[in-house]
């Protein structure tokens, strides 16, 4: 019996650092290049563009644009997003002033609204360690400064929520906001995330950030791209669940 016993123990231990020794997660990026679309959007110059509700998915993910809180409030909804061309000078211009340091496709939140992110099938958790984001002018000509935040708003595998923010970049020499990257803190980067909402405020005289039904409408906008996200590997879960039982068992044979 004790002959059996430890050749299971060494059977469990072996196995249970076979699974702590593997990558547990699957890197992956959300770069917009592959976008399937849920919802047939419209186009206008090439871009493709989004009103509130429409969703689109991509690298395992579904992504549903948002109206924003004063178009909500209306009860109306209205343009709140869209796939924008880096590549195309004036992938944006016709209405914004496009953000420089990206010349590959990114996603453009507009007119106060937000995007949500979730695993496609809305089943399992993710988490996020970095990003490109820049502020998506909503006209040209602006004099530099920081106007305002990127927001992140995630929901936990919990039900809880935990939120980050970080200041736009500013302008490059030739007055175009521009691209920057966001490493996030490891508090952040390792939570389990059952959602993702991104969305932009704009601050206000008194150092407020603000993007709600009473804030100024139409400037909180925001540009993201190559979001870094990870999800466990298929199995890993089980087979950590199955390692730690048979170490229970072991535990309980000994203290008989």
């Amino acid at each position: 019996m004790k002959l059996k016993l430890k050749k299971l123990a060494c059977a469990v231990l072996s196995s249970t650092a076979a699974i702590l020794a593997a990558p547990a997660a699957h890197a992956d990026f959300i770069s917009f290049e592959a976008v399937t679309n849920v919802v047939t959007p419209t186009l206008s110059a090439g871009d493709t563009i989004y009103t509130g509700g429409q969703s689109f998915k991509d690298s395992g993910f579904k992504m549903t644009v948002n109206d924003s809180a004063f178009w909500q409030s209306l009860g109306a909804s209205g343009q709140a997003g869209a796939i924008f061309d880096g590549s195309n000078p004036a992938s944006c211009n016709q209405a914004f002033s496009c953000p420089s340091g990206n010349l590959s496709h990114y996603f453009g939140g507009e007119n106060d609204g937000s995007i949500t992110i979730m695993r496609d099938g809305g089943v399992g958790f993710f988490s996020l360690s970095s990003l490109n984001f820049a502020f998506l002018a909503p006209l040209g000509g602006l004099p530099d400064g920081v106007y305002g935040q990127l927001r992140l708003t995630g929901l936990l595998t919990d039900g809880s929520t935990v939120t980050a923010a970080r200041d736009f970049a500013g302008q490059d020499q030739g007055g175009n906001f521009q691209f920057a990257n966001w490493l996030l803190d490891p508090e952040f980067s390792r939570l389990n995330l059952s959602s993702l909402t991104i969305d932009a405020c704009m601050f206000d005289g008194a150092g407020n950030c603000l993007n709600d039904a009473s804030a100024p409408v139409f400037l909180a906008q925001f540009a993201v791209d190559d979001l870094q996200v990870e999800v466990p590997l298929p199995g890993t879960a089980p087979l950590m669940l199955l390692g730690m039982a048979g170490l229970a068992a072991i535990r309980r044979r000994r203290a008989q």
